[in-house]
């Protein structure tokens, strides 16, 4: 293994001991040069085009002691691999030896590309910023030229910079380390750049926050554990080892991590994963037994409760990184909470009335005086799990006009100044009155189709934030927000190729469940040219235009960005103060995060038609999104 400071074994280095750890290694016999000599033959027929044969395979040594077998990561080794797995009647002829050595060559190439990407992440990441002005857009006073000065709506300035404030990619909350702390010590003080993040997740079919993950554990990697990093290049261990040895030293003191690399790496070159997760664990505690609480308190700032859909269609909440003595008190309670209900006489084993007093007490009811409805607890969880999805997503959907023959669709809908179509605006503290069963405040959008809602149609629907329903738990979902007064119902026409053809929004609360659509008046969702008609004449869109441009683009209109609508500030793609109308084809749901971003010198974004939005990265390169296209 190469140390930092001497150089990495080059590509090809056969390796006689099975390593490279910098110390002069044994000179070679006169054997070991007979077979370099041969593998140089081998080379020099492929590159003349000649195929290589089963034969010249098993003489270029890929069993235990050949020389294939010790040879480091580089274009001899592709070579040999290439040639040996492109064809199956060559692979077929190897012996059990041979054939396992071609399999260890084919994951030390493997650890060789995941160094030379992390590599390649951290150099773009980290390069000068690129950044020009652009001089299709005019610079206005007060601001950098290229800029777009128009702030997100609701935006609070930096007091500093006067710049709306948002998180930068890379740091704590996205990936528990910042990239730039890791690359901080090293020559020439680089800096990962703001948004490079942004620039790599479309290329590499990324979102955001992943992207800013990897570039974030490249610059670590690289920047903390080069002995590490160096006998990955090397093929001498497997990108989980480093993953392992980089997780278990992220809270390691300074002083310790070099002594910790050095052992680790090596370590890892004869270990399992679990072996070297268990052996890196003891030796960091003993390098430095405050880590362990380092790493507590820190994980303790991402304390979170979180809902999910089930691989079944079922729902489930986790809670994590939570106070230990606060989680043991409370599954007592509800243990007892439990217990409580089967001395009640509540039927049940007692696995389902935890469930049942779980359920009872996030929604402050009691199943002892209130009990469910005939027909809804078959299964504890069935009734009220759907209940906390707990995000709220895209506007409803239907087979409406050009579809396959529904008037239109329904989606629950609260009330509040952003809210879109199946918006955020209830406040969720209404309590269900005369009506069994769970009350669900239309903050969850859901998107059903109308025939599904009404039972003649078994096509599936969702549920923002949570995912597929199947045409029983989708009902039940109609009826849960039927039952609550916040709610609010909007529909969505859908065109024969699932995209937004005509919304409406049906006035008050409807207790007796979705209004029948033919009875509303629905607005045109613009396509194509745009003659201005839906605009409004000041800088804020009214409810009816923030709904239609909800229901075209049900999410972020950044690629790859899949924030709902509803939590999306509706930015104005040429600049209001640029002249930009708040018209449809002006007007698309950004993240807060991309708004910033769009706003980034180098960054262009236009419409050319209304809904598809066409973004340039910095790098010159460029990327479409268009309109949301809803499942049928």
């Amino acid at each position: 293994m190469s140390s930092p400071t001497s150089p990495a074994p080059g590509p090809d280095t056969p390796d006689p001991d099975g390593g490279n750890d910098g110390a002069p290694g044994p000179r070679w016999s006169s054997e070991e040069e007979d077979s370099a000599a041969y593998l140089g033959e081998l080379m020099a027929a492929a590159a003349a085009g000649e195929e290589l044969t089963a034969q010249d395979i098993s003489g270029a040594g890929f069993g235990q002691h050949g020389t294939a077998h010790q040879l480091h990561p580089g274009p001899v080794l592709a070579t040999l691999v290439h040639a040996a797995t492109a064809d199956g009647k060559v692979l077929a002829t190897l012996s059990d030896d041979d054939l396992i050595g071609v399999i260890a060559a084919v994951r030390r190439i493997g650890s060789f590309a995941a160094w030379a990407e992390m590599t390649a992440i951290r150099e773009f990441a980290t390069r000068p910023d690129p950044r020009r002005p652009d001089p299709r857009r005019p610079a206005t006073p007060g601001t950098a030229p290229g800029a777009t000065p128009e702030a997100p709506s609701g935006a609070a300035p930096d007091p500093a910079s006067g710049v709306p404030s948002g998180g930068a990619c890379g740091g704590r909350g996205v990936d528990a380390r910042d990239p730039n702390a890791a690359v901080a010590g090293l020559p020439g003080g680089p800096r990962v750049r703001e948004f490079a993040a942004e620039e790599l997740a479309p290329d590499l079919h990324l979102t955001w926050q992943s992207a800013a993950g990897q570039i974030a554990y490249a610059c670590t990697v690289a920047a903390r554990l080069p002995r590490t990093f160096a006998a990955l290049r090397a093929g001498q261990i497997h990108p989980v080892h480093v993953r392992i040895i980089e997780d278990e030293t992220a809270f390691l003191a300074d002083q310790h991590i070099a002594e910790a690399d050095q052992k680790l790496a090596e370590a890892a070159r004869s270990k399992t994963f679990g072996e070297l997760r268990y052996h890196a664990h003891r030796l960091v505690l003993k390098l430095d037994p405050e880590s362990a609480l380092r790493r507590k308190n820190q994980a303790r700032k991402d304390a979170h409760v979180r809902a999910f859909r089930e691989g079944s269609g079922n729902a489930g909440m986790v809670a994590r990184e939570l106070p230990p003595d606060e989680v043991l008190a409370s599954w007592q309670h509800l243990d007892q909470r439990a217990r409580d209900l089967r001395a009640a006489g509540i039927p049940g084993t007692l696995q389902e009335l935890r469930v049942r007093a779980y359920l009872d007490l996030l929604q402050e009811r009691d199943t002892r005086t209130t009990p469910p409805a005939p027909g809804q607890d078959t299964h504890p969880g069935d009734a009220d799990g759907t209940s906390a999805t707990g995000e709220t997503g895209g506007p409803g959907e239907s087979d409406g006009p050009g579809g396959n023959g529904g008037p239109g669709g329904n989606g629950g809908s609260g009330r509040g100044p952003r809210n879109g179509p199946g918006g955020n605006g209830g406040t969720g503290a209404g309590r269900p009155t005369g009506h069994t069963g769970p009350s669900l405040a239309a903050q969850v959008t859901l998107t059903i189709p109308w025939a599904t809602s009404q039972g003649s149609s078994a096509t599936p629907g969702e549920a923002g934030g949570f995912g597929l329903l199947d045409p029983g738990t989708a009902r039940d979902l109609v009826a849960a927000a039927a039952r609550h007064p916040d709610t609010r119902w909007c529909y969505t026409a859908l065109h024969p190729d699932g995209t937004a053809a005509a919304h409406a929004c049906a006035p008050g609360p409807h207790p007796a469940g979705p209004p029948d659509p033919r009875t509303l008046k629905f607005n045109t969702v613009i396509r194509g040219p745009c003659d201005h008609a839906q605009a409004r004449p000041g800088y804020r869109p009214g409810r009816t235009l923030r709904h239609l441009v909800s229901a075209r683009n049900a999410t972020c209109t950044a690629p790859g960005c899949g924030q709902p609508a509803a939590r999306c500030d509706l930015d104005h793609t040429t600049p209001w103060h640029h002249g930009g109308p708040t018209c449809p084809c002006n007007i698309a749901p950004l993240c807060r995060h991309h708004h910033r971003c769009k706003q980034a010198q180098g960054w262009w974004l236009d419409q050319p038609e209304p809904g598809v939005l066409r973004w340039r990265t910095p790098a010159g390169r460029t990327h479409t999104t268009t309109p949301t296209i809803y499942a049928l």
